[in-house]
């Protein structure tokens, strides 16, 4: 076996547990050489639903779907990471759908380089139809999103970018650096600091064109709002923790100063261009709220806004 691929649950994703199994029954590299690990620590019942009908149809695919009962993406990674039992581990989202291509290209890619603090990215983007919408389209190729833009940046590529919604490291990259940070209980942050980690130890990341995977996450404005706000509350908690660098304190310092302005609404019969500056006001704004609740110790405005803390 070649390749574990560990896939972590969103409770906000609602695609289809079937669709995304599929895209791994059409992958190019054979069967026997993959196994799939989806842990769960969140209740996705439809989208495990969905995984059962998958196993039902392919059953030359090696899938197994665990609970986790520890919160955060963090957890349940690490939960997939003891089960995997293959030298290379990729880490999917359970919103990226690889392209057939895509482990074939990353088993390929750690082949010609044995370094075990290299980590190869996949392209993780919108398909044409998502993009219609301003919003996630700002979202993609301003690198508002995931920190860079996964759609443009194959040539000026930050070697220190980490995420793991698609991406693939040897197991031995764990021995040196340690697993994910528990500390974030949420889906946010905890694969930043990892980077971090991966960086200070010399490692780098280099994208890898051929492992495709198309978002499939109807993300709105609402939802970035949330999202926004569980960012605001890891920072501080990526803060408890001794970051060194933090370029996000100016963000806070300017959204201070503004905390009583009345913020301008967003009209879609406006411009791209005019709706940006209110994108990234409402979003400043969930951020800096979150942080500073954080430092509070409440966790109220997530729990109101989610259902759950």
């Amino acid at each position: 076996m070649k390749i574990s691929v560990l896939v972590s649950c969103d409770a906000e994703h609602h695609n289809s547990g079937l669709a995304y199994i599929e895209c791994f029954a059409r992958q190019t590299l054979p069967y026997n050489q993959f196994e799939i690990i989806m842990v769960d620590n969140v209740g996705r019942a439809q989208f495990r639903r969905g995984v059962a009908l998958a196993q039902e149809r392919f059953t030359g695919l090696t899938i197994r779907y665990q609970t986790g009962h520890r919160p955060g993406r963090a957890a349940a990674l690490n939960d997939g990471i003891a089960l995997a039992r293959a030298p290379l581990i990729a880490l999917f989202a359970d919103d990226a759908l690889p392209t057939p291509t895509s482990l074939a290209v990353q088993w390929a890619y750690h082949q010609r380089n044995p370094d075990p603090l290299a980590v190869s990215i996949g392209p993780t983007v919108f398909a044409e139809a998502l993009r219609a919408d301003p919003l996630r389209r700002w979202l993609e190729d301003s690198g508002t999103l995931f920190g860079v833009c996964l759609r443009q940046q194959f040539t000026l590529w930050n070697r220190q970018f980490f995420f793991s919604g698609n991406s693939c490291v040897k197991r031995a990259l764990f021995d040196k650096i340690g697993l994910f940070n528990e500390a974030f209980p949420w889906a946010t942050w905890d694969d930043y600091e990892f980077g971090l980690r991966l960086a200070a130890a010399g490692g780098y990341s280099q994208i890898v064109a051929g492992a495709l995977a198309w978002h499939d996450h109807y993300l709105g404005f609402d939802e970035r709002i949330v999202a926004m706000r569980k960012g605001g509350h890891s920072a501080y908690i990526h803060d408890q923790l001794g970051a060194q660098s933090r370029p996000w304190r100016s963000m806070l310092e300017a959204t201070a100063r503004l905390r009583q302005a009345v913020l301008p609404v967003d009209n879609a019969t406006l411009t791209l261009t005019q709706r940006v500056p209110i994108f990234k006001a409402h979003f400043d704004r969930a951020f800096a709220e979150g942080y500073d609740a954080e430092a509070r110790g409440d966790r109220s405005d997530i729990a109101a806004l989610t259902g759950t803390q």
